[in-house]
């Protein structure tokens, strides 16, 4: 099963990184992951281009809802996962 993971971040890039990397690492199956950037925050955005990662993103920071709603419009799998920017993915979450 193949999702697409919508993350919103807000300024939280040493833990969104985690996040993005324990995806990577710990699927079984490969996902789409989709990030929402909540104000400007070009650390985060170069990390995100440079891993080809799809994204949406807003000058201001427009909140958590608004921004999830952003980032879905994006997804393409038929199942999305909602996560946090400060969650860790343990080996074979999604086996």
């Amino acid at each position: 099963m193949n999702l697409s993971i919508i993350i919103p971040t807000f300024q939280n890039f040493n833990y969104l990184s985690l996040c993005i990397n324990s995806i990577k690492k710990n699927s079984t199956y490969k996902h789409q992951i989709i990030v929402h950037i909540n104000g400007e925050d070009n650390t985060t955005e170069q990390f995100i281009n440079d891993n080809n990662i799809t994204y949406t993103k807003s000058i201001n920071n427009i909140g958590l809802c608004s921004g999830v709603n952003l980032a879905s419009k994006q997804a393409t799998k038929n199942y999305i996962l909602y996560a946090h920017d400060d969650m860790y993915f343990l080996p074979k979450w999604d086996y």
